[in-house]
């Protein structure tokens, strides 16, 4: 291409409209440093660690009956906060340790979000019970943020 669009205004357009018309794909290092960049969104939250779970496999007792809990329960630590999750047929219900009020955000893998609120007893209630891989962020009213490790139920 000349230069000749700096001498006319109809060539400058024209220029720039064949510009935008067929914009160049994004190399794939830079797509990769974008989704780099965006693990860094929570970089000063605390991590609550998965520490228990009640589907994971217990050793069996000699002589005891092995029955299923009906109630399936996650607890998640981070310094300073417990998240428990009871995980039911029809929802997730959940306990902040100690209680306080907050904002709790469910984060689908696929970025959607659903807000919800957790009551000054620590206590809220996800319905229907998420399906997929999920991380929760607990927002307190002082500011502070923890994400749990991903889980899928």
């Amino acid at each position: 291409m000349s230069n000749d669009w700096m001498q006319d205004d109809d060539r400058l357009l024209r220029a720039l409209t064949e510009a935008g018309a067929s914009p160049d794909p994004t190399p794939p290092d830079v797509l990769d440093a974008a989704r780099a960049v965006y693990t860094w969104r929570t970089v000063d939250a605390d991590l609550a660690a998965l520490v228990h779970d009640s589907a994971a496999a217990a050793p069996a007792l000699a002589g005891m009956r092995e029955e299923e809990a009906e109630l399936r329960t996650l607890s998640f630590e981070a310094p300073g906060l417990l998240i428990e999750l009871g995980v039911s047929p029809a929802a997730l219900l959940g306990q902040l340790v100690p209680p306080e009020p907050a904002t709790l955000t469910l984060r689908y893998e696929d970025r959607t979000t659903v807000v919800v609120p957790v009551d000054a007893d620590g206590c809220f209630r996800i319905a229907p019970q998420p399906a997929g891989l999920f991380t929760l962020t607990c927002e307190t009213a002082d500011g502070r943020r923890v994400v749990t490790s991903a889980i899928r139920l």
